[in-house]
């Protein structure tokens, strides 16, 4: 307070100083207004102090007063809290010895749901009584227990299953033909194992529900047996089918004919087969040829058609020559000639047949090479993931490389036995032409007899 009124003096005096007041009364009254004044703004001050006051202490209670309640929440909850874990512990205890042995239970039911998701997927029996995969593979993906209808449901599904593959059944379904056009047709269902329709084989499209029939009906089933088979016209009838259940009839449409095959081997192969053909008609030609000339030749020397064979009868009239006769080196000459000729004769064609063998696994190999060439740049531009992008160049390469031994094989097989009778026949030659000249010099007037 003493420092207040030193400063509102000098307040005063600084306002005297600076206005000139009239009189020391008015100077006394300026001091006690402004007195009263500050005064009234320093009560007004503390009042507003003293209620802020007052408002922080209430907020102060008011937040230890929630927080007394928070915590006493807090304590609650971990009351529960710690009860609930005790309850739970407890259940799961309890739990464990109500099911026993049902956890195992309930995996084998997974585990056979899906194993079974193929199966009834594939089965011919859902193109007649529709899909019926939805369960299985709901219970082959569940995490959680199964319920007592869903396995009901699948005990039920398994019955069914059992139950049709026993039973041939007839019923109208939508099958779509070779030429792809579908149309509704009555097929008749043996079992699980075959569908027939109109003479022929069918195959179930799981991801259609439809049926569709083979392309390429197995080799050895008469449509006929299947027809009768359908009609029913005898109490007792055969039919092929397939054990495997769609696996066997699924490979004969897959696997290629022999036309297929030949095409696999590309421009390689049907050269192959075209020197193949030539090779095979050249040595039909050499054998037909040789086998008449070894004929004429023994009809020949024994006497029964002396002029059958030409080079016998040429040799013949050469060891009755007085010409040649007086001259031995002009008569083993030209006998030579003639069985050089005749010779020539037998072994034309023979040295191309053996070209022929020897290049067609040449030929083959060239198709290996191409094929692993064309197998490599698939591999550069697609990589090695999908086999299936490699199979023409591999197949090109084996089916080249079979082809080529294919015809080679056999060629010098001909070629081997066409030769060899011919290399008998021109020995027969020799020694014919061997024994009328040694005849005709010692003995001229017995050449005839031989």
């Amino acid at each position: 307070m003493r420092t207040l009124l030193v400063g509102l003096l000098s307040m005063c005096a600084w306002a005297g100083w600076a206005e000139e007041p009239a009189s020391l009364g008015e100077l006394i009254e300026s001091v006690r207004d402004t007195s009263t004044r500050n005064a009234q703004q320093l009560a007004e001050r503390e009042e507003r102090f003293v209620a802020a006051r007052n408002q922080r202490s209430q907020l102060l209670a008011k937040a230890q007063q929630q927080r007394r309640a928070a915590e006493a929440e807090a304590d609650r909850l971990r009351a529960e809290y710690e009860q609930g874990e005790e309850q739970l512990a407890d259940l799961e205890t309890r739990l464990d010895e109500n099911t026993g042995d049902l956890r195992e239970v309930f995996s084998v039911v997974r585990q056979t749901s899906g194993d079974a998701v193929p199966m009834i997927q594939n089965s011919l029996v859902s193109a007649q009584l529709g899909a019926r995969s939805a369960l299985v593979e709901k219970l082959s993906a569940a995490n959680s227990i199964p319920s007592a209808g869903d396995l009901r449901e699948l005990w039920l599904l398994f019955l069914d299953e059992m139950n049709e593959s026993g039973r041939i059944a007839r019923f109208d379904a939508a099958v779509i033909s070779a030429d792809g056009e579908e149309s509704v047709r009555t097929v008749t269902r043996i079992g699980t194992f075959s569908a027939l329709s109109n003479g022929d084989y069918l195959r179930y499209l799981p991801d259609s529900g439809r049926l569709l029939a083979l392309a390429r009906q197995p080799v050895g089933v008469e449509s006929s047996d299947i027809v009768a088979f359908e009609s029913a016209d005898e109490p007792l009838l055969s039919v092929a089918i397939d054990p495997s259940r769609g696996a066997i009839l699924s490979l004969i449409v897959q696997t290629p004919d022999i036309r297929e095959r030949i095409d696999q081997g590309g421009v390689i192969g049907y050269i192959i087969l075209v020197i193949g053909a030539l090779g095979l008609v050249l040595g039909v030609e050499r054998f037909v040829t040789i086998g008449l000339a070894r004929r004429n030749t023994k009809s020949a020397l024994s006497g029964k058609n002396p002029d059958a064979d030409q080079a016998v009868s040429q040799l013949r009239t050469l060891s009755r020559d007085t010409d040649y006769l007086a001259d031995a080196d002009a008569l083993s000459a030209k006998m030579d000639e003639i069985v050089s000729t005749a010779a020539e004769k037998l072994r034309r064609g023979l040295p191309t047949l053996a070209i022929f063998a020897a290049v067609s696994p040449l030929l083959g190999l060239l198709g290996t090479v191409t094929g692993m060439i064309e197998t490599f740049q698939v591999i550069t531009l697609f990589g090695a993931g999908d086999p299936r992008l490699m199979s023409g160049g591999i197949s090109q390469a084996l089916i080249t490389t079979q082809l080529g031994l294919s015809v080679a094989i056999p060629l010098l097989l001909i070629h081997s036995f066409v030769q060899g009778r011919a290399n008998g026949l021109i020995t027969t030659l020799d020694e014919t032409a061997a024994e009328l000249f040694a005849e005709g010099r010692t003995h001229p007037q017995s050449a005839d007899a031989i």
